[in-house]
């Protein structure tokens, strides 16, 4: 968001914003289908593993719908490839509490628990309780994401790899089992490190 609020935008540099919301408005035919078409560039540059130019694509969505969940989305996933787990999380929670009952609900909350497992695993040896705090959170999310779909499939194998972590290996094997059922092809290498923790339950 160029650092908004906490950083003031120029004169100048709202004076380009204001232009380019204008064109891209007219271009598209309004704010919200602009909006979707710099979301989609972003998560063309994310999926390419290029968070700085994903981010500059989700700031100009952000611009032209700021009440769109997609890009604090994009900011969330942006942030967390830059290991910034404070500002990532802030921005996966404004993003949940704009999506409301949006198909895609259950796929955000999915990546704010992968977002949680990532943060705890790079949180310092000295600071256990936070840790444990980001598990618990990681835990809720992906349980509020495989309520809304039990067969959103991934969500189950992205829950099992936050449980490994964990060290929670039965219940890694549970989830496990819940993404093979669905239809989700879990990776060999992954089953192998799951079987080096526990052996497959029969």
């Amino acid at each position: 968001m160029y650092g908004q609020p906490d950083i003031k935008r120029p004169d100048h540099l709202k004076q380009l914003d204001e232009h380019f919301i204008v064109n891209a408005t007219k271009a598209f035919g309004s704010r919200e289908k602009a909006s979707l078409n710099w979301y989609g560039q972003g998560e063309e540059f994310m999926n390419r593993g290029n968070a700085d130019m994903a981010m500059r694509r989700y700031n100009q969505s952000w611009l032209l719908n700021p009440e769109s969940f997609l890009p604090y989305w994009g900011f969330g996933r942006a942030l967390l490839a830059r290991k910034d787990c404070e500002g990532a999380i802030r921005q996966f929670a404004r993003a949940r509490e704009l999506v409301k009952a949006e198909p895609r609900k259950m796929a955000l909350l999915s990546d704010s628990g992968v977002a949680y497992g990532y943060c705890a695993t790079i949180t310092p040896p000295w600071q256990p309780e936070l840790r444990k705090k980001h598990y618990e959170n990681a835990n809720r999310l992906f349980d509020e994401s495989t309520r809304l779909d039990p067969a959103h499939a991934v969500a189950w194998y992205r829950w099992s790899q936050v449980l490994l972590q964990q060290g929670r290996a039965q219940e890694a094997w549970e989830k496990v089992r819940r993404a093979q059922s669905g239809g989700y092809p879990v990776p060999d290498d992954y089953l192998a490190r799951l079987r080096k923790r526990m052996p497959q339950p029969k």
